[in-house]
């Protein structure tokens, strides 16, 4: 058997493999003996068919088999003797296949890149960090009242934050659209979920009290068929509820899983998860940081077969229910799941490369000190924890989002910080945009 071996890319190998005459015809009359023991042709007995009628009927099949059984055990010697390793499913296409003559065919694969010495020349970094006040603890218990608000029928107008229950439909040249109408609607007055001037319209109306408002659609509005157009509403109120948002007392502080009851208590619990919080947000933004500048100066070839893989992944992650399929999404949508796979695919390969060369494996400790973190926002941490030590695939991320900021640190240590005061909002709102 001869093997020659070409490399189209760095991603790329293309084997062509020449196989003796011989091994073909040994292949061949293994498989017409097989047959000759099994086969049932009219006259003869089972076992007792001569090869000479065996040939004339099965020749043709048995000889496609026994072509398909060399090609394959002799490919994937060929790749073991060459010390390859393929990712894709080899690409077979036999280029000589005569009688009597040696059999010769060409596979194509993809192969993982070879990555030389990472390089990192960062001079400095910024990192973006903050402080929880207690104004950001209030507007989190503001946010929970604001969640347990409970309303009351009352025989008013509306007024701004009130809840209209009301009917209404759309029309636009005098013609109704689709979702353009509905029953008993829920609506709060000022929330901002409406289209523009639609709950102002309501302010000021009592129950049984009909309206009519002319709106426009924004140019953005996602129905591309309504988008820009001015509409008109013809509203019907049915009821109007007041609300009514609890107090900070025991009663409300017990609601919330506080066992004491206490205002403080419920305090310190906001402050840490919002630390919690913090702290992984700034930490995620610093390691992105780095893991851009890191695949800016360590451009990769990447193979199709993992992006494939990864964009199907994040794909199936995005819409659980859809796993499997791309139920009709765009283009765009598609070309978003490619790009992302793709860079996850070559940070991953980087990352990997890094952690080999720098010999880097998993801290323990700092597993477990991950791991506590997750379980200190459960009620019940020991169970979190316990989930973990028993969940292998569970475990497998947080040992990978561990090694990442082993990494991180590892890129960091002669690269000068410089940290960014911002607020927490600010910090969300950063995160939110890099999503």
């Amino acid at each position: 058997m001869q093997v020659t071996v070409e490399a189209p890319s760095k991603i790329q190998r293309r084997i062509t493999v020449v196989v003796p005459v011989e091994q073909l015809d040994q292949a061949y009359d293994l498989r017409i003996t097989k047959l000759a023991q099994t086969a049932k042709v009219n006259g003869f007995r089972p076992g007792k068919v001569p090869l000479d009628v065996i040939k004339q009927r099965f020749g043709d099949s048995a000889r496609q088999e026994a072509l398909s059984d060399v090609i394959q055990s002799t490919l994937y010697t060929a790749i073991d003797q060459e010390k390859l390793s393929p990712i894709s499913t080899p690409r077979v296409e036999p280029t000589s296949i005569l009688d009597g003559q040696p059999l010769e065919f060409v596979a194509t694969f993809e192969v993982l890149p070879e990555i030389e010495k990472i390089h990192f020349d960062v001079a400095s970094i910024e990192k973006q960090t903050a402080t929880i006040t207690q104004d950001d603890v209030s507007k989190v218990i503001d946010h929970l009242r604001e969640q347990n608000t409970t309303w009351k029928k009352v025989d008013r107008a509306a007024q701004d934050k009130d809840q209209a229950i009301v009917d209404f439909r759309g029309t636009i040249d005098g013609t109704a659209f689709e979702g353009g109408e509905a029953h008993e609607y829920p609506i709060i007055i000022g929330s901002n979920t409406m289209i523009p001037g639609f709950e102002e319209g309501i302010l000021g109306a009592k129950a049984g009290e009909d309206r009519v408002v002319t709106v426009k659609f924004p140019e953005t509005y996602f129905a591309k068929e309504v988008a820009g157009k001015n509409a008109e509403f013809a509203i019907k109120v049915i009821r109007v509820m007041a609300p009514s948002v609890p107090e900070i007392d025991e009663a409300f502080v017990r609601k919330l899983g506080v066992k004491s009851a206490s205002v403080e208590d419920l305090q310190a619990e906001i402050r840490k998860n919002l630390e919690r919080e913090l702290d992984r947000l700034i930490k995620s933004k610093l390691k992105a940081q780095v893991f851009d500048k890191l695949l800016e100066q360590n451009p990769v070839e990447v193979p199709k077969a993992l992006v494939e893989r990864e964009a199907n992944r994040i794909h199936d992650e995005l819409h659980p229910h859809h796993k499997g399929h791309d139920h009709g999404h765009s283009e765009e949508e598609m070309a978003t799941f490619t790009h992302a796979a793709k860079r996850n695919v070559a940070l991953g390969l980087l990352v990997g490369e890094f952690v080999k060369q720098n010999k880097i494996s998993v801290n323990k400790d700092n597993v477990q000190a991950f791991i506590n973190t997750i379980a200190a926002a459960y009620e019940n941490p020991s169970e979190v924890s316990k989930w973990y030590a028993t969940n292998k695939r569970a475990m497998a991320e947080v040992e990978m989002q561990v090694l990442e900021e082993q990494v991180m640190e590892k890129l960091l240590e002669n690269v000068q910080i410089t940290e960014k005061m911002l607020s927490y909002n600010e910090i969300v709102a950063n995160s939110n945009q890099g999503m």
